[in-house]
Parts: C-alpha cells; structure tokens; sequence
C-alpha cells in the first residue's frame, strides 16, 4: 500500500471530508466538486500548476499569483493547514486497509476518468488489489429484488465471463450486484466492486475480507468509508460501474429505480455497449429499454440460447460490427474509423514533438484503446513513414505495455 503524495495529501485538503465530517469545522469544510473543478483548472493555467504548489502560501500570495479574491485565498489557506491532522486521519485509514488514490494515481480508475472527465471524483477510497483495475472488465447490473429467473441468469453468464479471462464489475448491493460479484469469486474469478457507502464495514465482514486479502477483490468507494447509504450516493456510483467496464450487462430493471435511470444515464452519455438481456421471461423495464433504444449504436439485445459470449459481442461492439444488435435493426458502426483521416494527422505532428503513447492519450484526450487502433491504421496505410522511426517504435513499445492485461 503506497503512501499518499504531496499531491495527494493536497487534493484531500481541499476536496475530502474527512475532517470535516469529524468536527463539522467551516473552517474545514471541502470544496464541492464543481468548486473543486473550477479552482484546479485555475492551477493548471497558473504558475503552481499542482495542488501541491500551495504549501506554505499566504492569502496575500496566493490572491497575487492566482488572482482570486481574499475570501477564496483564505479559504485556501484554512484547508492547507490541516495537513497533519489530514496525515494522521489517512493513517488510519491506511491500517484498516483502506486506501486513496486521486485523478493522478496508478489505482485510480482509468476509464473512468476518461470517460466522465471533470464529473470523475478527485479521489477514490479503495480496498484491495489495485492491479484488478488495470484489466479488461464486464459490468452487471439489475433489480434489487430479481426474479429466479434473473438470478439463474445472471450466475451462468458471470460463470462464463470468468471463464473467458474477464473481471467482472459490480455495484456490491443486494440483488444482481452482490449475485454477480458472489458468482465471480465462488469461481475464481475477480471482481472490481463500486460501493455506495460503509466502506469501513464491508472490509471487516468475514466473507468479503477473504477475498480482499487473496487479491480476487477490489472496492472503491467515491464517499466517506462510514458514509451510511443514501439514495443519492448509490445512483452516483452507478456511472462508475458502466464507465469502468467494457461493457455492461443489464440483467432485470424495472421503469424506474437505480438499474433504469442508470441505463439511461449511459447511453444519454454513450459511454459503453449496453446488452441487454431479452426473452420471453425479461421484466419489463428490459424491453422498455429495447423499444426506447432500438436504434442506439450501444445496445445489443441478448438472447441466453443463443449461445454467443458477452466477450465476442463486446469485442464485435468495440469494431462496429455487432450481429446481434443488426437482428433488431441497430446500425453499430464505429464512427472512429470516420474520424481517422482528421485525427491522423494531428497525432502525427503530436508525435513528432517527442510525445509518448500515455502523454499523447492526455493531450489527445483519447482512450489507448482508440489510440491504438488509429495508430495502427496509420502504420498499415504506409503513413508511418512521414513519422520518426525511433519515436514510432518508442510509441509502439508502451503501446504494447498498455494492452498487457487487456482482453478485449
């Protein structure tokens, strides 16, 4: 378990609870998330560039240098001079087992900082293994109260998922979530867990501490590890379990609740493939979801008999050419391939300015994944050659480092 950065220690000052929450202190009390968003772009295109720039700063230097008011540069100051009680707060976290990982650390989810970009926490709590967040993953997600049905279902595709080699992600809450992660370590499998609340009492339960040690599961957790649940908190997580997947699998939703209104946060914001699980037996909100989306490039309809793997169909999804989504009319072409005759030559003269694979995904704004296709179309049509070699062959080397691990 690595100790928290400068950096680090820095954004929970300004962004986390953590004392706050303790001694209801104003004087303690975080930015809010869009206050958080607005002040960090401030540093960014200041001198001080990172959070930890601040240590040691006065008002009367931080107004002069990042030309803010005297109430925000108090603010500031008031939050930065907790950094020891901070310090000893996440010390004692840290000998729970509990972790934090900000925007900028290894065991913070990529994917979902990519896709949900400034709407992507400062920060995770986490448990576990972080090396589980680096590997190819499906989603579940379904009713609280499912049906036999669901639940029979649900068991055999995650048991097949794990035997394809993916992870699988889950919500951890009663119903479909807690099913499938159950199911995935019952049978070897690992399991990238989002919790809404009570973090610090999921790690201590007999059956879930086992596997947390083993390294078959990681928890994060974007609220206080004692937060008690609230609605708000578990319909906010739902956007991580879609965005850190490859694709999720919507098992039984209802019209309404967390499953419905996070299915349609995903495809409102087209983050991942949707399947969908159809048939005579599906609950109602299944089929809503199908006649609402019919012809969304993300959803794929998914009939158990036939027999297909959510692998093959995510890795059909991901090159636009999904069979299953085609049999009830949904076009699924991959637009990137429209794109490559702009984006390519932007990625050149990026390149040619020495910029790695990782730095150009940052600058780019850009999943590796996409990168690497639009990479290797690029070296494929002969384009290669108006490119450094050496550069390329850097590129290509982190290129292949990235996909270890990756499945699809």
């Amino acid at each position: 378990m690595e100790k928290i950065s400068d950096e680090g220690l820095a954004i929970m000052l300004l962004t986390s609870d953590l004392l706050y929450r303790k001694t209801k202190d104003v004087s303690q009390k975080p930015f809010t998330p869009g206050e958080w968003n607005k002040f960090a772009a401030l540093l960014r295109n200041s001198s001080y560039a990172t959070p930890a720039s601040l240590y040691g700063k006065n008002e009367e230097v931080i107004m002069k240098d990042l030309l803010v008011d005297r109430a925000l540069a108090e603010r500031v100051c008031s939050l930065m001079k907790y950094a020891g009680n901070m310090a000893i707060e996440i010390d004692r976290l840290s000998s729970l087992g509990i972790w934090i990982a900000t925007r900028g650390d290894k065991n913070y989810p990529q994917r979902v900082k990519q896709y949900l970009k400034e709407q992507s926490p400062p920060f995770f709590y986490g448990a576990g293994n972080g090396e589980n967040l680096r590997f190819s993953a499906v989603g579940f997600v379904g009713s609280r109260d499912a049906d036999p049905q669901s639940i029979d279902f649900t068991q055999r595709i995650v048991r097949r998922v794990v035997e394809e080699g993916a992870l699988v992600v889950s919500g951890g809450a009663k119903g479909i979530d807690l099913i499938s992660q159950t199911e995935a370590l019952t049978h070897g499998g690992r399991v990238v867990s989002f919790v809404h609340s009570e973090l610090e009492v999921l790690i201590k339960k007999k059956e879930w501490r086992k596997t947390i040690i083993d390294g078959n599961l990681t928890l994060l957790s974007a609220v206080h590890p004692s937060s008690r649940f609230t609605g708000f908190n578990a319909m906010g997580r739902n956007k991580y379990i879609y965005t850190h997947s490859k694709g999720t699998v919507v098992v039984a939703a209802n019209n309404k609740g967390g499953t419905w209104e996070g299915a349609n946060e995903n495809l409102k914001n087209s983050w991942v493939p949707l399947i969908i699980r159809t048939g005579q037996d599906v609950p109602e909100g299944n089929r809503s979801l199908l006649e609402k989306y019919r012809q969304h490039p993300l959803v794929i309809p998914f009939v158990e008999e036939s027999g297909q793997s959510i692998i093959e169909i995510l890795k059909k999804a991901k090159n636009g050419s999904s069979s299953s989504s085609e049999s009830i009319g949904v076009n699924n072409s991959d637009h990137s391939s429209d794109l490559y005759s702009i984006v390519w030559p932007i990625i050149q003269a990026e390149i040619q300015k020495g910029y790695n694979f990782q730095e150009l995904c940052k600058t780019l704004n850009v999943l590796p994944e996409q990168l690497k296709l639009w990479m290797d179309k690029g070296y494929k049509d002969g384009e290669s050659n108006k490119t450094n070699v050496n550069t390329v062959d850097s590129i290509s080397n982190r290129t292949e480092n990235i996909k270890q691990g990756t499945l699809f």
